[in-house]
């Protein structure tokens, strides 16, 4: 009960804070955090921001701007989620999408950004994927 709690607390504050100091400027919410089984490799924690500023029509954050708030946003959001006691995991996805998009869905029209994560001694390092 208690771990729910805290993550209530993170998922709460983090659109504020995104807001707040985000490299690009870009204002973006927290919209999900999902735990995915991958295979061979344990759980993986999903977070997936609603980032306007990345749309192709009238976005104003290109790849090389996403990629800088996105490292930003696993040190900042999934580091503290990743290293919750009933959700631990060393593998975390950044997705940024300029409008909600249900995940595994396709939608031709719309934005979005990933990056995968390993998290090391509280750091995140992306992974070639």
């Amino acid at each position: 009960m208690i771990g729910r709690s805290i993550l209530a607390t993170l998922v709460l504050a983090a659109p504020a804070a995104a807001q707040d100091t985000i490299p690009s400027g870009q204002a973006v919410v927290l919209w999900q955090v999902l735990w995915e089984r991958v295979d061979g490799q344990g759980t993986q924690a999903i977070l997936r921001f609603i980032a306007p500023g990345v749309a192709r029509d009238g976005g104003t954050v290109d790849f090389e701007a996403a990629q800088a708030d996105m490292d930003w946003l696993c040190a900042t959001h999934a580091v503290p989620i990743a290293a919750l006691p009933h959700a631990r995991t060393e593998s975390v996805l950044v997705n940024l999408m300029d409008r909600p998009v249900p995940r595994g869905a396709t939608d031709p029209e719309a934005q979005q950004f990933f990056t995968v994560y390993t998290i090391e001694n509280g750091a995140c390092s992306p992974e070639a994927f």
